[in-house]
């Protein structure tokens, strides 16, 4: 049975009006319409007069074969002028042209194609992240609840914690968020003490794919597994895969059709005939794979709930920058699916590589290394993503059986002058936890290297400060 977007949609949501004149902006572009309706300004006072950005030489499909020089991309006259003025809250149509065509090549989900799979809308926001706070704003109200993998990026966790909505926390596995521990969850909320005075929960939260902090990947079981749970508890995914396209697995075979790790919104075409469409929103972002910058992503997912994000959008910012939009749409349009696969398969072994990189030194400086030390720490090699989830083997106090890398780093840490994102930060309930996150997407080798025997210091010096004269074996 499909989701009931009544009970979904927050109430908040469902008594906010409709602006005005957002709702009829669109209707000027009807041919021999005359339109007063907008406060616009007129363009003769805007100072630009083109917009070109130079491709890298080593952008995939960057050259004209003619030439071989880099692509410029332009948009000017009548283009630029449109750009520049207020636009739709929808978005640019080249945007969504281009994104609608890796949606069908990737995901295998063709918008308006006139079945039931292709039945979705999309909302451009300002990154990921503007979409996934307007998203809790349309979906969760005051006492709300939604499941979140634990640990979770913190973004949405202020917004959560200000307005009051209600996190329960499902526990990862290597695979991320457990299909065991969700489902053992959901099938006992009544009668579990922690969640049986709370209202039934409305979504799950994951992020699938190098998960942030965890660096977890679902595989595509684990996914159906998870997908099956939301159809029969009646829940929405919130599919946040924002590394999607940083996968290491399968680099080296063609980017057009190596084989991926399919999607929840792509999953949705599986078992359709008995469920329907309609339990995934799921949010894309480009800051991984183009520029972070560029403040730019996208989310797609049932109508209504779309809807529901755009009339935000529509009182808060009108419409994500149109430029901004043009221009990743020209790019995308020069590259098409093929040349953007390309790409981005470039930019996964470059994380590849850089992956490999820390991990040899993780092992050489906090693992057993070559020298007898002892380890001070233990991880799993992510297989996507940039970071790396680090269980430090801390010194146990009473508050913290496994030790609390929150307090070693704000010390230890910070007088070897190296900085690490303790593991508290991830989880709703600021429980105290001996992990780390560190990310190796930036930094140069040399300052991974001193950076790594900092840390082991900081380990050492907290051991010593809880009078132990060497480091217990790491068991």
């Amino acid at each position: 049975m499909p989701l009931d977007y009544g009970r979904i949609i927050s109430q908040a949501t469902q008594r906010r009006p409709k602006p005005a004149i957002r709702s009829l902006l669109e209707l000027e572009s009807r041919p021999g319409m005359i339109s007063f309706l907008a406060g616009k300004p007129n363009p003769n006072g805007f100072p630009f007069e083109s917009m070109t950005v130079k491709l890298k030489p080593s952008a995939v499909m960057s050259t004209d074969p003619a030439t071989n020089e880099p692509i410029e991309l332009k948009i000017d006259g009548d283009d630029l002028e449109r750009v520049l003025q207020y636009s739709i809250t929808t978005g640019e149509p080249v945007f969504h042209e281009t994104i609608d065509a890796i949606l069908s090549a990737v995901h295998h989900r063709t918008r308006g194609d006139g079945t039931p799979a292709g039945e979705f809308s999309m909302a451009i926001g300002t990154g990921s992240q503007d979409l996934l706070a307007k998203a809790s704003f349309a979906l969760f109200d005051e006492g709300d609840v939604v499941l979140v993998e634990s640990p979770m990026y913190p973004g949405l966790l202020p917004d959560f914690a200000s307005r009051g909505v209600r996190t329960v926390n499902i526990e990862q596995d290597s695979e991320g968020i457990s299909d065991k521990t969700l489902e053992d969850t959901l099938a006992n909320w009544k009668t579990t003490p922690a969640t049986a005075d709370l209202p039934f929960p409305k979504a799950v939260y994951t992020v699938p794919c190098g998960g942030n902090p965890s660096g977890t990947t679902a595989s595509a079981d684990r996914k159906r597994a998870i997908l099956k749970l939301a159809r029969e508890y009646n829940l929405l995914i919130l599919e946040d895969d924002p590394y999607y396209y940083i996968a290491f697995e399968g680099l080296g075979e063609d980017p057009v059709t190596r084989p991926r790790i399919p999607s929840y919104f792509a999953l949705e075409n599986e078992e359709a005939d008995k469920w329907g469409y309609g339990y995934v929103l799921r949010f894309e972002s480009f800051s991984k794979i183009m520029s972070a910058g560029m403040r730019l992503g996208f989310a797609v997912g049932p109508t209504p709930l779309i809807q529901a994000i755009a009339v935000y959008t529509a009182t808060s910012n009108l419409h994500t920058s149109a430029p901004i939009q043009a221009l990743a749409g020209l790019l995308l349009k020069h590259w098409g699916v093929s040349g953007f696969l390309h790409h981005v398969d470039a930019v996964s072994k470059m994380y590849e590589h850089r992956r490999d990189v820390f991990g040899s030194k993780l092992d050489a400086i906090l693992g057993r290394g070559t020298d007898g030390q002892p380890a001070v720490a233990s991880w799993n090699t992510p297989v996507a993503g940039m970071f790396f989830w680090i269980k430090l083997h801390l010194p146990p106090t009473p508050e913290a059986p496994e030790g609390d890398s929150f307090e070693v780093i704000k010390t230890k840490a910070v007088e070897e002058n190296v900085l690490a994102v303790p593991g508290n930060s991830f989880f709703s309930d600021q429980r105290s936890t001996p992990y780390m996150r560190v990310s190796f997407s930036l930094i140069g080798e040399e300052d991974m290297e001193e950076g790594l025997r900092r840390i082991r210091r900081a380990v050492e010096a907290a051991w010593k400060d809880a009078g132990y004269d060497a480091i217990p074996p790491l068991v």
